[in-house]
C-alpha cells in the first residue's frame, strides 16, 4: 500500500453528499456528450526547482534539472489506449506520426481520461452494476490488461486516479470519501473519509477540470473547499490522512499537474489562481507542497494560460497552453520551470471548447501529443518545436484523443 496515506476506515454512508456528487457528474457528462468540454489527464513527471526557486523539505535543496538535449537518435513506437465512444482501442504511435490500432474491448466508459498502471488501463463504466455491499446500482471502475486483452472490474467508483507513487488506486463513490486499493498486490480496499468542509474534485471544478477524477501528491490528495465548480474559484488544499488535516495552497481556478520525484516527500503542483478569469491574462503558479514556495509564470500572449498541460518526463519542461486572446484558440507552450522562460510552438492552433486543451508526453521526453477536445491530435517535437498530425488510418475519427493513456513498457 502507499506510504502516503493512512489506512483509516470512515463512515460508509456519505449522506446528502452522495446525491449531490452524482448529480454534478450527470451534468458534466451531458456537457461532454454535447462536445463542449475536453478533459485533460495530468501526467506525473520529473521537475526540480533551482536554489533560486524552492528548497525541499528537511533542508534538502532541490537541484536544477538538466537542460533538454537533442532528441534520441532512435525513437521507438509507443503503445497507447483510448476510448472512441464505443470501444477501447490499443494503438501504436510511430515516430513518423502514423498510428496503427486495433479494437481491444467494447466499453461503456465515462469520458474521463483513462488511467494506466501496472500494465492495466482503468476507466469508469458509467452504466454501472449492482453492488451488494452498497445495496444499490453503482458505477464501477473496470480495467483492461493490455498484454492479455483480459478485462475485469476493480470495484465501485465514479472516479479513479493513482497515488503519487503509482502503487495504489483511488476510487471514489462520493465527494467526501475514497477507497484505496493496491494496484498489483492483493489486499482489501481501505475507506478514507475527508475532513468536514472539504471535497474531492468530482463535480465541475478545480482539479476535476483537468485530471477528470482526482490528483495525489506526496503530501496527500488534492481537495477543494466547494463541491462543484464556482466561477470565483475554490480554496485548494492537500489532505493527508496520516496527519488528518488539510494544508491550504491558495484559491485556485484550476489545477494543471502534480509531480512527485521518486522517493521524495514533496511534490510540485502547477495551478491557475482564482484572481483571473478565463479567458484572461492568467498566470501559472508552481508550488512546492511542503514549503509552499511558489514560482509565478506569466504568458507572453495577452490571453494568458488556458487549462491543461503536463510536465515532461525529464522535468525540464512544462507543456502548457496559451490562450490566443479570443477564448477560442490556444497555442502549445513549453515552460522552463526553473527560469520561467516560455517557448511558444508556432503550430498548430488548437480550437478550445471550455478553454481546455490536453497533452501527453511520450516516455522518451522528446515528443508529446496534444489536442483540444475530441478533435485532431498532433505529434510535437519538443526540441525543434515542429508538429505533424497523428494519422490513424483512413478515418482519424478513431485516432488518439483526450482519453488517451500512454502505456509504459514493462520490465
Amino acid at each position: 500500500m502507499s506510504t502516503l496515506l493512512a489506512r483509516r476506515a470512515g463512515p460508509a454512508d456519505p449522506g446528502a453528499g452522495y446525491a449531490l456528487f452524482r448529480e454534478a457528474r450527470r451534468r458534466r457528462r451531458r456537457r461532454r456528450l454535447a462536445g463542449a468540454t475536453a478533459i485533460v489527464l495530468t501526467a506525473a513527471v520529473a521537475v526540480l526547482f533551482a536554489a533560486t526557486g524552492t528548497h525541499g523539505p528537511s533542508g534538502h535543496e532541490q537541484g536544477r534539472p538538466g537542460r533538454a538535449g537533442a532528441a534520441p537518435a532512435t525513437l521507438s513506437p509507443v503503445t497507447a489506449v483510448w476510448y472512441d465512444g464505443i470501444h477501447l482501442r490499443v494503438g501504436s504511435i510511430q515516430p513518423d506520426g502514423d498510428v496503427t490500432q486495433r479494437i481491444a474491448a467494447e466499453a461503456n466508459a465515462d469520458t474521463l481520461p483513462l488511467v494506466s498502471a501496472g500494465g492495466r488501463v482503468y476507466w469508469v463504466d458509467q452504466a454501472g452494476t449492482y453492488v451488494p455491499a452498497l445495496g444499490h446500482w453503482s458505477e464501477v471502475v473496470q480495467y483492461l490488461d493490455v498484454a492479455t486483452g483480459r478485462a475485469g472490474t476493480a470495484g465501485p467508483g465514479q472516479t479513479v486516479f493513482l497515488s503519487a507513487d503509482g502503487r495504489d488506486l483511488f476510487m471514489s463513490q462520493t465527494a467526501i470519501s475514497v477507497t484505496e486499493t493496491p494496484v498489483t498486490a492483493s489486499g482489501a480496499a481501505r475507506l478514507l473519509t475527508l475532513p468536514d468542509g472539504w471535497y474531492l474534485p468530482g463535480g465541475d471544478g478545480l482539479a476535476d477540470l483537468v485530471s477528470g477524477a482526482g490528483l495525489a501528491t506526496a503530501n496527500g490528495i488534492v481537495v477543494q473547499s466547494r463541491e462543484g465548480w464556482d466561477p470565483g474559484g475554490s480554496i485548494l488544499g492537500l489532505w493527508n490522512p496520516d496527519g488528518g488535516g488539510v494544508v491550504v495552497v491558495g484559491r485556485a481556478l484550476a489545477v494543471i499537474d502534480a509531480y512527485t520525484p521518486p522517493g521524495a516527500r514533496y511534490s510540485l503542483l502547477a495551478w491557475i489562481p482564482a484572481a483571473c478569469r478565463l479567458p484572461g491574462n492568467c498566470p501559472v503558479k508552481i508550488t512546492n507542497t511542503v514549503t509552499l514556495s511558489t514560482r509565478t509564470v506569466r504568458s507572453p500572449l495577452p490571453g494568458g494560460f488556458a487549462m491543461g498541460g503536463a510536465f515532461s518526463p525529464t522535468g525540464t519542461r512544462l507543456a502548457a497552453f496559451l490562450n490566443a486572446g479570443t477564448g477560442q484558440a490556444a497555442r502549445l507552450a513549453l515552460v522552463d520551470p526553473v527560469t520561467g522562460a516560455v517557448r511558444v510552438v508556432p503550430a498548430p492552433a488548437l480550437g478550445l471548447g471550455m478553454d481546455i486543451a490536453w497533452a501527453r508526453w511520450l516516455p522518451d521526453g522528446a515528443r508529446l501529443i496534444v489536442g483540444a477536445g475530441a478533435g485532431s491530435a498532433f505529434l510535437v517535437d519538443a526540441v525543434t518545436l515542429s508538429a505533424k498530425p497523428l494519422v490513424a488510418g483512413r478515418d482519424d475519427t478513431y485516432g488518439p484523443n483526450y482519453t488517451t493513456a500512454i502505456v509504459p513498457r514493462r520490465g
